[in-house]
């Protein structure tokens, strides 16, 4: 486990020439075609950076911004994955942005979408209490909680949504994606679901909806979401909670079985 990591590089093995020892870098996965079997990834396929020292293969390491420590670097892979959405959506400036999901990877959906594409509005659908306070702390034009008529309510005075970005991707969000977009509009599926649903159908034809899914990020993702923050646009403070040690892991663990008392968006672990 653990697929966003940062850290400093203490070895190399042969013909390694993009780093030394003492770098500052971020180990982020580079995505492979899983279709064809690249079954590779820190952290989901092999060993990730729970531990003290963690074995990276070049093509997953890039520098650290120097106007950025190695705590807020950790954002950065979760910076990337938003940046492959906009890519795949295609989503331009100026449209009416609905976000399913105010966790970590849906609010930096939300600040991104303020910084790079200067959006009509965004209304972020979230369970949490605290995570819908945090939206609007980071500029969400609205939070609102999971019920349809909720979300209608939101999005009624504002204009239906033609850009949702779902960052959970169960049967729900993704059938309430389905009612609440505008015709002609585009579904991204961020969030990652395992096994089969039942799925509106009829809707996506009626509606003509654009569904892409995706999954991980490219090098360009990744170097895009660099630049955001040796640009100071990103403060990763407003997602970092928490830093904990490797011996608290198991009861931080706990705590996301309890959702309804959440009052954190992201939490670290410090390993020394």
């Amino acid at each position: 486990m653990g697929h966003e990591i940062t850290g400093v590089v203490e070895e190399i093995g042969e013909n390694i020439s993009n780093v030394k020892v003492g770098d500052r870098v971020i180990c982020v996965n580079v995505s492979l075609d899983v279709s064809q079997g690249q079954l590779k990834g820190m952290g989901m396929f092999q060993d990730g950076g729970f531990a003290e020292y963690v074995k990276v293969p070049k093509i997953s390491l890039f520098p650290i911004p120097a106007n950025t420590t190695i705590k807020d670097a950790v954002m950065v892979e979760t910076f990337a994955l938003i940046m492959r959405a906009f890519k795949l959506s295609k989503i331009e400036k100026g449209e009416n942005v609905l976000i399913i999901g105010g966790g970590n990877v849906g609010l930096a959906a939300l600040k991104t979408l303020l910084i790079e594409k200067s959006p009509n509005y965004v209304v972020v659908v979230e369970p949490n209490e605290f995570l819908r306070k945090e939206a609007l702390a980071m500029g969400a034009t609205d939070a609102v909680g999971t019920s349809r008529a909720k979300v209608k309510k939101a999005t009624k005075k504002l204009g239906t949504p033609n850009f949702i970005f779902d960052c959970v991707g169960n049967e729900e969000t993704i059938s309430n994606a389905v009612n609440f977009i505008k015709k002609g509009g585009t579904i991204l599926l961020e969030g990652i679901h395992k096994g089969s649903i039942t799925f509106p159908l009829f809707m996506l034809n009626s509606k003509e909806v654009t569904l892409k899914g995706c999954l991980g990020h490219d090098r360009d993702d990744i170097i895009a979401a660099i630049d955001l923050f040796a640009k100071n646009k990103v403060d990763a403070n407003e997602f970092i909670s928490e830093v904990i040690r490797l011996e608290d892991m198991q009861k931080t663990f706990e705590r996301f079985l309890k959702p309804s008392g959440r009052n954190f968006v992201k939490i670290l672990v410090d390993i020394k």
